[in-house]
């Protein structure tokens, strides 16, 4: 095949050539079956543009190295100049660091969002992302599209099919590269001044010129903003300001990771000894490390001679890189722990690095700052980056009247704005974060104002009409996933596919009220998405305890996960997996409200009695091809709900979450053991929506109660009083009953009769505290259980109680800080230490004590007689 260009359609090459000069991307998708041959002609159209080095990537569902055999056979007629790197799907994180010129991508039906935005995000300014669609012919066929292979039609499928067709800078092409559409026409003016920054750079450079370190770190800087902010956090790192905090916010891919690093390399060149690196996950700190080492380079550090690095062996990281040791002049050492691990470690810190911090719960974030230097980043727009409202949450906590405020700190705010890889405006950029819905479009306040919660409306969401693609449901769809990504810590595109096309899903929305004069919608005020459950555990106890794996947040994984004979009701049960209100409109009741609407639509109340129930529909489920004519908010009495017995919500453990639900009398069930990756356990509740239900219930909740008050003497045991005392009093419901009352046999099971007359005594005033001590724990759980008829205390009392222990534990904690240690020293002389210990050779130390063990339990006159005795017989 020759890659004879001049037979190429003008405007393609206009398109190129125009990127190139703006330093922005193009798209170009091909139709048919044959279009995988027309890709080298893209790679010899970017050398004819004056790129120097053409790097290409395609991406494919095969394992690479069976790909890239069969591909090159099919491309061996080709320019040989023209050697792809070849990556299956499943390795794209590899990559991630990397950036090309050229990139291809096939197999749609194999690929995740997070895998595309990844693709697209390594592409370069002016370099071409081509799609190669094989099994379509026509440009209508794109609404056949599969990018699910579980779903043959889904609704996220024809969206991205009609937002190709409207993305600037594109065109879709046929495998002859015959023009079949394209998209909307940019500005020729524009023009990318590529030498702009690095003048810059070397401007800001000369100016730091005698110094070595600054002015070598400014080099590996791409844009002049990133530059600017590492001499900043660099000329911090040289004066040694601590108990000040920096904080770096943009979007994804503004080099954010890299200054962090360059400016870890730094503050080893100025001698700083403990570094920790810290994030919630660690795939945000591979790019951390990456230029750490890149810092080290420039700085003329050599690996095995000034510095060493340290691999994990935990099999999750699969030998990432996890810490350096520096020994050039001094011993250095940086570290990567994750936030709930570094404890009493940052004591000796002196830098602390957060990649990542808005992902990082708050009440955690507030115990890491101290008297050292913090270097805070966060992305807040993108693929994978944190919730804008996040990182607002996290600021307003970390001001100077937050958790800084003891500790006399200052915070420092930054912003990046411009792309590394590309220039601002990018529309690839725009379309990308449009498609996935990860720009926050929330307006900071509503038309509505602030109506009464009782006058608002619970609407059901049309899926089928909000993924239709026209401008009415996008902006609803963008305003919604805002809304419902506004509490999650990292917004993963994911999670979009399962909002259009997971089967069992539900959307409802909050609403103001419609007045007669203004139809229009002014808002939404609060989202809710709901999951139905199919099956619940009979002992939801026994059969959370014995999951291998982390905790699932749906009783249906439950049953998947579960290796034991627990057995499961076919019971369906409506799983409200999130509930999230207007960041304006939060603790004002309107949360309440609409939970109170959906337990009243699932119990039946919302039906209307001017219509038939034949008329009405169900909550659609399947894919429909024409849903233009549906609106895309129904009427609670247009829809006939599913038959459910149980309302489910499984949420974070906080005072905060435990309050709104129980005032929604909501009923604990479950809590996790061990913390899930947020740092929190996993709270269970359920509330009846049959009467039916309710006995269930109530045997769920005792056995949650038995097994809770175990909890608190171990997991538990340093839980807030006020939070115990509340999540035990959450089934005041069940204790109005008449009370059983304990028979002769179960209380001398519990309390053996030599007890109980002990415990009578005591009462009478004739018996010491000490001897009941022992029964405390077993009156305290049979209090609690409510086993003990006519036994109240005010709930001011209980908590006055718990305060009085905790104060007592920690007097008792703190007399072991007033014990003089220097008696257990270890004695030795130097030179004997240093012949031990720095021989070279493996060496035994003894170490034995000079003083006698004394025998307390004798009485010195027992002692003295044994003496004389002794002295009698040496004579």
């Amino acid at each position: 095949m020759s890659l004879d260009t001049d037979t190429v359609d003008k405007s393609i090459k206009k398109v190129i050539k125009l990127n190139i000069r703006s330093n922005h991307r193009a798209l170009f998708v091909i139709l048919g079956s044959k279009g995988f041959q027309k890709v080298p002609i893209f790679h010899h159209l970017l050398k004819q543009g004056k790129v120097k080095e053409v790097s290409t990537l395609w991406c494919a569902k095969e394992n690479s190295a069976s790909f890239e055999k069969n591909n090159k056979a099919n491309l061996s007629a080709t320019d040989d100049c023209f050697t792809p790197y070849y990556c299956s799907y499943s390795n794209i994180e590899d990559i991630s660091h990397r950036c090309f010129n050229l990139v291809i991508l096939q197999d749609f039906e194999a690929v995740s969002l997070h895998s595309f935005s990844v693709a697209l995000n390594v592409t370069r300014g002016g370099g071409v992302i081509v799609f190669l669609l094989h099994d379509l012919k026509d440009i209508n066929d794109l609404k056949t599209l599969n990018l699910n292979a579980e779903n043959k039609l889904s609704r996220f499928s024809k969206r991205f099919a009609l937002s190709l067709q409207s993305c600037p800078n594109s065109m879709i092409l046929d495998d002859n590269l015959n023009i079949l559409s394209s998209g909307p026409k940019l500005p020729e003016n524009q023009e990318f001044d590529k030498y702009f920054n690095k003048e810059k750079i070397e401007d800001l450079k000369l100016k730091f010129e005698k110094d070595t370190v600054i002015s070598s770190l400014l080099s590996v800087c791409q844009t002049i903003e990133q530059a600017e902010l590492l001499l900043k956090f660099l000329e911090v790192l040289k004066n040694r300001t601590f108990r000040n905090v920096f904080s770096v916010s943009s979007a994804v891919g503004r080099g954010k990771s890299a200054v962090l690093g360059l400016a870890i390399a730094g503050s080893l060149a100025f001698n700083y000894s403990n570094i920790f690196i810290s994030a919630m996950c660690y795939k945000n700190v591979n790019t951390v490390f990456k230029f750490l080492l890149k810092g080290l380079d420039v700085l003329n550090y050599k690996e095995d001679d000034d510095f060493d690095l340290i691999q994990s062996v935990n099999p999750k990281f699969k030998n990432s890189l996890t810490g350096i040791n520096v020994f050039r002049d001094h011993p250095q050492s940086v570290r990567f722990i994750f936030p709930e691990d570094i404890g009493e470690r940052l004591e000796q810190a002196e830098l602390v690095v957060f990649d990542e911090a808005a992902s990082i719960p708050v009440h955690l974030l507030k115990n890491l700052f101290g008297p050292y230097v913090v270097l805070m980043a966060s992305s807040i727009s993108g693929s994978e980056a944190s919730s804008p409202y996040l990182y607002r949450n996290m600021i307003n906590a970390l001001e100077p009247s937050g958790a800084l405020e003891s500790q006399s700190g200052k915070l420092h705010k930054f912003t990046l704005n411009d792309p590394i890889n590309y220039a601002n405006g990018d529309s690839i950029e725009s379309w990308l974060n449009r498609l996935l819905c990860v720009e926050p479009a929330i307006s900071s306040h509503l038309s509505c104002g602030f109506p009464v919660p009782d006058r608002c409306r619970l609407f059901c969401v049309n899926r089928d009409s909000l993924f239709g693609g026209s401008k009415q449901a996008e902006d609803f769809l963008q305003s919604l996933a805002s809304i419902l990504t506004s509490s999650s810590r990292i917004m993963n595109a994911d999670h979009l596919l399962n909002l259009a096309d997971s089967p069992n899903y539900q959307i409802f929305c909050l609403l103001p009220p419609l007045t007669s004069s203004k139809q229009v919608l002014s808002g939404i005020i609060c989202a809710l998405l709901v999951h139905l459950e199919h099956g619940i555990p009979d002992h939801i106890v026994h059969c959370g305890t014995n999951l291998d794996a982390s905790i699932s947040n749906c009783f249906n994984d439950w049953k998947a996960q579960n290796k034991t004979t627990a057995r499961f009701l076919p019971t369906q049960g409506a799983h409200v997996l999130n509930i999230v209100t207007h960041q304006n409109y939060r603790k004002m009741g309107y949360g309440r409200r609409a939970l109170q609407l959906l337990q009243e639509f699932y119990e039946g109340k919302c039906i209307s009695l001017d219509e038939s129930l034949e008329s009405r529909c169900k909550v659609a489920d399947g894919f429909e091809e024409n849903p233009t004519e549906s609106p895309i908010l129904q009427q609670l009495t247009e829809i006939q709900p599913d038959n459910v017995e149980y309302i489910l919500v499984s949420c974070n453990l906080s005072s905060e979450t435990l309050r709104f639900w129980k005032k929604s009398s909501f009923t604990p069930v479950y809590i996790s053991e061990k913390k899930n990756p947020e740092g929190e356990h996993t709270l269970f509740m359920l509330k009846a929506v049959e009467e039916t239900f309710k006995q269930r219930l109530e045997k769920y909740w005792f056995n949650f109660q038995s097994h809770f008050c175990l909890l608190l003497g171990s997991e538990f045991r340093s839980s807030k009083s006020v939070l115990a005392l509340s999540i035990m009093q959450c089934g005041a419901n069940f204790v109005k009953k008449d009370i059983k009352e304990l028979n002769k046999a179960e209380i001398d099971l519990l309390i053996r009769p030599h007890q109980m007359r002990q415990l009578e005594k005591y009462c009478q005033n004739l018996q010491d505290f000490y001897a009941v001590i022992q029964l405390i724990p077993t009156l305290t759980a049979l209090y609690f259980k409510n086993c003990l008829k006519g036994v109240n205390l005010p709930r001011t009392q209980e908590e006055e109680a718990a305060k009085n222990i905790k104060e007592q534990q920690l007097q008792d904690a703190m007399k072991l800080k007033d014990v003089d240690l220097s008696q257990y020293a270890i004695k030795g002389a130097d030179d004997e230490w240093e012949h031990a210990l720095f021989s070279g050779r493996k060496a035994l130390v003894s170490i034995k004590s000079i003083k006698k063990i004394a025998d307390n339990s004798k009485k010195p006159e027992e002692v003295f007689k044994k003496q004389k005795q002794k002295g009698k017989r040496k004579r």
